[in-house]
């Protein structure tokens, strides 16, 4: 049984991860078959896996387990029946869904399950992502906690503070500032506030650019990163089936 485990691990797994690495990369010559199969493999495994895992983490330990212990009687509890037979009862309605006739029965389960993900979506991007970068934005403009870190003093500190503050001015300007123009009025040259606020916009939307731009660098750096793993995967699995004939 070891030499068997041994065998799979040095020879077929290698093997395998070779050919579907090679299946993947065939996409660098347009849709095939071989793509198509290595795409719906990875695809069927990870869903295979996150039903698995969701069943025997969740569904398990939280709904069923708990509906067994409780039984008949402890189920008739007001706080049991809350707690169980509810979540039971929205995740049968769910299942439903599946089936083309009282697919309509999900509907309430689907909005149920949409409004709290959406619910803890916005809450967590509310207390995790937007206040905690607007202190760090309000935070790097006092010298006594950036200087000590980057070193930055005199001259240099203050031009990257007034990059910063229009930056982060021009590009709420971009999504802020709107213009309506009434009819017969197209042909009008703007008024001084119009054409600043036209102009700060054109600045937020170059810094915008400026960051997708960095944001695609990085995508695309990562990406040739994993590619060269790869084919350096491809190379080792080539090199060791060599050397062990």
């Amino acid at each position: 049984m070891t030499e068997i485990t041994t065998l799979v691990d040095a020879l077929i797994g290698p093997i395998v991860a070779a050919l579907l690495t090679i299946m993947v990369l065939s996409y660098l010559i347009g849709d095939n078959p071989f793509f198509r199969l290595a795409t719906h493999l990875f695809i069927g495994v990870a869903a295979g896996y996150a039903g698995a895992l969701a069943a025997r983490s969740v569904l398990w330990p939280g709904l069923f387990r708990p509906i067994l212990q409780a039984g008949l009687g402890g189920l008739l509890n007001p706080t049991a029946a809350l707690t169980l037979l509810v979540p039971a009862l929205l995740g049968f309605l769910l299942v439903l869904k599946l089936v083309p006739g009282p697919s309509r029965l999900g509907t309430f389960s689907t909005a149920f399950l949409v409004g709290v993900g959406a619910a803890v979506v916005v809450g967590g991007a509310i207390t995790g992502t937007l206040i905690p970068q607007s202190m760090a934005a309000m935070g790097t403009f006092d010298p006594g906690v950036v200087s000590p870190q980057t070193g930055e003093t005199g001259f240099e500190r203050v031009v990257n503070m007034v990059i910063l503050l229009t930056g982060t001015l021009s590009t709420l300007a971009y999504f802020r500032f709107t213009l309506r123009r009434g009819a017969g009025s197209e042909g009008r040259p703007l008024g001084p506030i119009g054409l600043l606020g036209k102009g700060v916009s054109a600045l937020g939307r170059s810094f915008i650019a400026l960051a997708f731009g960095v944001m695609y660098a990085g995508a695309l750096s990562a990406t040739l990163l994993i590619l060269t793993q790869r084919v350096q995967f491809l190379m080792d699995a080539l090199t060791g089936l060599m050397a062990g004939r």
